[in-house]
């Protein structure tokens, strides 16, 4: 008797089977950990050059922290800094933002063609750059979490002065006529045309007066042309070390160094909180 109950049981299952499933992490609660543990900063990668194909390792790794910025047919790059629960945060040139007026839109186009109002947070009087930012709730959890920032590194900085003939890459944009109606999204960044092509080359000198600009810079012999203007500079590890500010026909590129770049940001932490203390 016991047999046929087993028996049974068995007939009962192999044709009604169990029906299990299970499910991930969605991707608004991926992005609300993400954002939690600051998980959206790149971290450096090991990687040295012998060959083109590091610098496109290099290139595909910073991808997703550029952005394109458009201001009616004025264009320019940036890159993201930092991304916490209230906004993304842009740096940018200085000169780029300078056409703007209050009755203008400023889009942000992400790698992925992800087209976004910005508003301007901060044009510095000193050097090229500027900072502009995205509300992180206009942007979808899906697409989120696919974002990088650039790390900010004195010490990452400093160590890549101290070396010499060191590789320098950037990122280059097409331009788009309407972006917010023409733009192309891809989930992967396939077909956008932002940030997917690169130039790269040889830092002269990480400390040089340039005298068209009035201060000191990041001189490299590298080919950079009309609308790269404040993409970000790296290095071959994926480290921040400049904003792109102005390049030549001989192939010759400048940059607002980093170390420039972190008085910056501080200098707008300080007007910020002046603002908010009502002083």
């Amino acid at each position: 008797m016991s047999k046929k109950i087993i028996f049974s049981l068995l007939i009962i299952i192999l044709f009604n089977p169990i029906k299990a499933s299970a499910h991930g992490p969605m991707p608004s609660e991926i992005a609300r950990d993400m954002l939690s543990v600051d998980a959206f900063s790149m971290s450096p990668i090991d990687n040295n050059f012998e060959s083109e194909q590091d610098v496109i390792e290099t290139a595909l790794y910073i991808r997703p922290s550029y952005v394109r910025i458009q201001i009616g047919n004025h264009y320019g790059e940036g890159t993201i800094i930092s991304v916490d629960e209230d906004e993304i945060r842009i740096l940018t040139a200085a000169h780029v933002m300078r056409v703007y007026t209050e009755k203008d839109m400023i889009y942000t186009v992400f790698y992925n063609g992800l087209v976004k109002e910005s508003k301007l947070l901060y044009i510095d009087e000193n050097v090229d750059a500027a900072l502009i930012s995205v509300p992180t709730s206009e942007i979808d959890p899906s697409d989120l979490i696919h974002l990088k920032s650039a790390p900010i590194s004195e010490k990452a900085f400093n160590a890549f002065e101290k070396k010499s003939s060191e590789i320098v890459i950037a990122l280059d944009s097409e331009p788009c006529a309407f972006p917010e109606k023409n733009q192309n999204y891809d989930f992967y960044g396939n077909g956008t045309k932002v940030a997917e092509s690169y130039i790269y080359g040889t830092a002269i000198n990480t400390n040089i007066l340039v005298t068209n600009f009035g201060y000191k810079m990041l001189y490299a012999k590298c080919s950079a042309h009309e609308g790269m203007s404040g993409g970000g500079v790296f290095d071959i590890n994926g480290n921040l070390v400049g904003v792109l500010a102005g390049g030549t026909e001989n192939d010759e590129m400048v940059a607002v160094r980093l170390v420039d770049v972190i008085k910056v940001l501080s200098y707008f932490e300080a007007a910020s909180t002046h603002e908010l203390s009502g002083k």
